[in-house]
């Protein structure tokens, strides 16, 4: 028993010391292990870091290599699309569809090279991404550019040659090519919105890109949708539904007036399925007798009424509101013959001189060839010089003659010409007021207006709004010397902000030579003028919503007559303005709130004045 309890006490203890020394090796082995895998752990991440790193270092090479070369791809474009540009401006429809395939090879390879993992993770990456998703956007709306708006360019260079001459226009192309000009309009607004919204980014490369792409996409929308616009425009008042009838009155700025000048000659225009033709010509002295039927505004009665616009015809255009003139001439024409128009245009000899350098000039009965150089001269001052006296016998043969010419000049232009260039032409011409077209129709009216063609203006909301228009008051022709400076300088965008507007009037007629009916004052002043000596209605045309503080001429204050027209303010002095002076008329206003850019009206003259905008820019 005793042997069995100690061998049982010594086995106990062996076992024991076992236990006790088991536990000390196992857990020696399970911290070797642990280390281990830390070790491995750790290994793996700066592996894994490394790699990490490498790609990012990688996918940052791809991207700029890439974005370099999606760079060249974008240039490239830009450069064709300039050639696209003047193959349809010349009508080379081959040659467009050409470019249009190069273009938008191009800008699919620079979407294809900025596409991918690597450009996708750094568009994400913060802070560094702004870049890529301005580049992104850059080039996804060009490719976009290329897809949906170049083939409307395309149709719009197989449009314009179409037809025989200037007279004769293929509506049934341009009608074929509207809804692929409203698709490319747009395409062509949409994707210039995007870019505009894209960040401008702080990376030179990038904003440069961008900012070269937004001015191409803001030039190509003003493009296409001036396009369409005139597309839709000229459907119906070149007769496709009907024959469209219209009154043209011919400007005489020797002797202005709010629209230009006075409308001395017209004629009555007819277009048939795209044909123009002229089916007579006239002079003022038709409405001698005549009163129009149009109706005015009480607004416009209250600044017209006493010059009695709609009884006398050299009145109707005072006012700068060609809207207004128009329904008037249309008036006029229905009184006197009982024939409806469907519109009314007003050119002037300017206007006349840009069209005819595209179709040649004309020749009169006489032998006297009238050209783009001197269309101007010959039919607002030396046609005086032919027919200088006072007399009736001389007056209508003063009139006779500008018929002559009316008459050769319009059968020349409607003969033929590069369908571009007219077309350039008469843009220019409408953008400075010099050609403006109202309908009667209040769908086309509308087109017109958005167009800027219907010589119409008013305030815009939050815009201020400059303008100086001059009517000649004496019944002289002198105005064909009369030179005009103006200016608008604003001190803050707040309400009630003081502005400053300036008008410089020189009369730079010769103090001798002139012939009698060039100096003629119909006015009939109360006092002593000398030959050459002129009376102007000054009007200036402020913002609405803005209040007269002073009026000067020549530093010395004057009252003029405070009014509204078309929503704006209205003040209106008379101004002598004696042969080889200047005065100088000076307007302070207060002016509403603004957020936008002066808008003004360039009233057209002979002599395009000159003006200038400064101080607060309140708005781009």
């Amino acid at each position: 028993m005793a042997e069995s309890d100690v061998a049982d006490s010594g086995d106990h203890s062996a076992a024991e010391d076992r236990n006790a020394a088991g536990p000390s090796d196992d857990h020696g082995a399970s911290d070797s292990s642990t280390g281990g895998r830390r070790a491995g752990r750790a290994r793996l991440a700066v592996t894994a870091g490394w790699v990490l790193l490498g790609l990012l270092v990688l996918g940052g090479v791809w991207i700029v290599v890439t974005g370099i070369l999606a760079r060249s791809q974008l240039n490239a474009a830009r450069a064709q699309l300039s050639q696209l540009r003047t193959a349809v401006a010349a009508g080379r429809a081959d040659e467009a569809s050409r470019l249009v395939d190069a273009i938008r090879d191009h800008t699919g390879r620079a979407a294809a090279l900025t596409s991918g993992p690597a450009w996708w993770v750094g568009r994400n990456m913060p802070g560094v991404g702004s870049p890529l998703q301005t580049v992104s956007v850059v080039v996804t709306q060009a490719n976009h550019l290329a897809d949906d708006a170049l083939p409307g360019a395309v149709e719009l260079a197989r449009t314009l040659p179409a037809g025989n001459g200037a007279s004769s226009i293929d509506l049934p192309a341009i009608e074929h090519a509207l809804p692929v000009l409203a698709r490319a309009s747009a395409s062509t607004s949409r994707a210039t919105d995007a870019v505009a919204g894209a960040d401008p980014s702080w990376l030179p490369f990038v904003s440069n890109t961008r900012s070269d792409l937004l001015r191409q996409l803001q030039r190509l929308d003003g493009e296409l949708s001036g396009a369409d616009r005139a597309a839709r425009i000229a459907l119906p008042m070149l007769g496709r539904d009907r024959p469209q009838r219209y009154f043209v009155g011919f400007m005489n700025e020797a002797e202005s007036r709010g629209g230009g000048g006075i409308a001395g000659g017209y004629a009555i225009a007819v277009a048939d399925h795209g044909r123009l033709r002229f089916e007579h010509f006239g002079t003022d002295s038709d409405f001698a007798h005549v009163r129009s039927n149009a109706r005015l505004s009480p607004e416009l009665l209250a600044r017209y009424g006493n010059t009695d616009p709609t009884g006398v015809i050299q009145n109707s255009n005072l006012t700068p509101d060609f809207s207004v003139t128009g329904r008037i001439w249309a008036g006029f024409w229905e009184k006197r013959t009982g024939e409806t128009v469907d519109g009314a245009l007003a050119v002037d000899p300017t206007a006349l001189s840009y069209l005819l350098r595209v179709t040649g000039g004309a020749r009169l009965a006489d032998g006297t060839r009238v050209t783009t150089a001197n269309v101007v001269g010959l039919t607002q001052r030396d046609q005086y010089r032919r027919f200088p006296g006072l007399t009736p016998a001389a007056n209508r043969e003063r009139k006779a003659y500008l018929t002559s010419v009316a008459r050769a000049l319009s059968n020349r232009l409607v003969s033929g010409g590069d369908r571009a260039r007219l077309a350039r032409a008469l843009s220019r011409s409408a953008r400075e007021r010099r050609l403006v077209v109202w309908s009667a129709n209040e769908r086309t009216e509308s087109l017109l207006r958005t167009a800027q063609w219907a010589g119409s203006f008013g305030n815009e909301p939050g815009a201020p709004y400059s303008a100086f228009v001059v009517n000649n008051a004496a019944g002289s022709k002198l105005d064909y010397y009369l030179d005009r400076t103006a200016s608008y300088t604003r001190r803050s965008c707040a309400a009630g902000g003081a502005a400053t507007a300036t008008l410089t009037l020189r009369n730079s007629a010769p103090r001798h030579g002139l012939p009698p009916y060039v100096t003629y004052r119909a006015d009939k002043p109360a006092f002593r003028t000398h030959p050459g000596d002129n009376q102007l209605l000054v009007t200036y045309y402020g913002s609405a919503g803005a209040s007269l503080r002073s009026m000067t001429v020549d530093g010395r204050t004057v009252g003029g007559a405070v009014q509204t027209e078309n929503g704006l303010l209205a003040v209106t002095i008379a101004l002598e303005l004696p042969v080889s002076t200047s005065r100088t008329v000076t307007v302070t206003l207060s002016e509403p709130a603004s957020h936008g850019p002066v808008r003004t009206l360039v009233q057209p003259s002979v002599r395009p004045p000159r003006m200038t905008v400064g101080g607060a820019r309140c708005g781009s």
